[in-house]
């Protein structure tokens, strides 16, 4: 039997499930002391989405609970899952995506205003500030004067230690536990009549979702699902620094977007999120013995979606580790080897619901960053793919001065 190789998942990060599978689609190993088998490529792909699998008990606890929170939807299944699925596509339909949108258009603008006159300004910091600003008013969710930089910065501080061992863990755990408290009061305050947002909203409708039986969903739980809207739109903090690394070394990409082409914004934010990474697998769990593309697995044991190597698998993209937006200006992209944020249907199965948040929220900084001088002092854009979540170590630094758009 293959040894366990969880350590190896740990020290390797992004590139150890391509390494372990060599270009197949499916093979054997273990993980977390569990039988499991690697799948990747669209077969591997839409065996994961397979309802013979479920998602109940296939995160690490560690992980699940700092970064998703208890009773969260990406832990369920079924009915349960299609219930709590419902809030979110309930709060995240595409006009009030479009609204959110046009809040980060504002932001963006009166951010890069006080930039002038500063020493220095570190893009990766300022998205994160930016998107707390554009999603916390949206969902709903009242911020008293100076408060935001603090929820900001804990929301940042989970998605960045949530899979990284040591002091970057243990601050995850803390500021999950922060915001966990502060979301169940903001729930506690709507049900106590104190607070009133409006409907539609997610703290509105986190506060007032129900369970499959009709009762109201434990403070927790409810503050969980709020956080789930919320704390993936500053993950995108994360491609912003990445956006702003590729605009700076693809000033032709930045000319075609500063000029208005919307197209060339749509594929310079589809390859972003292709190439550069943030998350590396995800699990699920075998509901019965059964065959996974030629692999025997067990009842309860794993099958993990090589998220990265799919995304970067040289059969579906010539020169894989190229920036190269070119590639999604000829033909649709195809949902089973684009899978930055998981596969499968978004109504009916496990995709992430929050993708047309990502994608609108992604290319309003892009729209919002291209017209800018490129002004980067020298600095370390490189990114470390053992660490997860990764970004550019310098965070992607800007110089101060004049920010008035360059001359045609």
């Amino acid at each position: 039997m293959d040894r366990d190789r969880t350590l190896e998942l740990v020290r390797c990060g992004y590139p150890w499930a391509a390494a372990l599978r060599q270009g197949k689609d499916a093979v054997p190993t273990r993980l977390l002391g569990r039988r499991a088998v690697v799948v990747g490529g669209p077969a591997g792909v839409r065996r994961f989405y397979d309802p013979r699998l479920r998602r109940r008990g296939a995160f690490p606890s560690a992980v699940k609970l700092v970064l998703f929170g208890p009773g969260t939807v990406h832990g369920l299944d079924d009915a349960e899952h299609q219930l709590r699925k419902a809030l979110f596509l309930g709060v995240i339909t595409p006009e009030a995506v479009v609204a959110l949108g046009e809040r980060a258009e504002r932001e963006w603008a009166a951010a890069i205003d006080r930039w002038p006159g500063r020493e220095r300004v570190v893009l990766f910091d300022e998205a994160v500030q930016v998107l707390a600003a554009s999603v916390l008013p949206w969902a709903g969710v009242p911020v008293a004067d100076g408060e935001l930089p603090r929820r900001a910065r804990q929301l940042a501080t989970v998605l960045h230690g949530f899979a990284a061992p040591g002091p970057a863990y243990a601050r995850a755990v803390v500021a999950r536990l922060q915001v966990g408290h502060w979301a169940k009061g903001l729930v506690r305050g709507v049900r106590a009549g104190r607070l009133d947002p409006p409907p539609g909203t997610a703290l509105h409708e986190a506060a007032h979702a129900t369970d499959h039986e009709g009762r109201l969903l434990p403070e927790r739980v409810a503050a969980t699902a709020l956080l789930n809207v919320v704390r993936p739109t500053v993950a995108v903090a994360w491609f912003v620094a990445f956006a702003g690394k590729a605009l700076h070394e693809h000033p032709e990409w930045r000319e075609r977007i500063a000029a208005g082409d919307d197209r060339a914004v749509d594929a310079f934010v589809h390859e972003v999120r292709r190439l550069y990474p943030f998350v590396p697998v995800l699990a699920a769990r075998a509901r019965e013995p059964q065959d996974v593309l030629g692999v025997r697995v067990p009842r309860g044991g794993l099958v993990v979606l090589d998220v990265h190597g799919t995304d970067h698998d040289p059969v579906h993209w010539p020169d894989p580790d190229r920036f190269d937006p070119e590639r999604f200006l000829d033909a649709p992209v195809d949902p089973d080897t684009l899978v930055p944020q998981g596969g499968g249907d978004v109504v009916t199965g496990h995709r992430c619901p929050g993708e047309g948040v990502t994608l609108t929220m992604l290319a309003v900084a892009v729209r919002a960053l291209a017209p800018l001088p490129d002004t980067m002092p020298p600095q370390d854009l490189g990114y470390d793919i053992t660490r997860i979540p990764t970004r550019p170590r310098s965070g992607v630094v800007l110089t101060t001065g004049d920010r008035s758009p360059q001359p045609r």
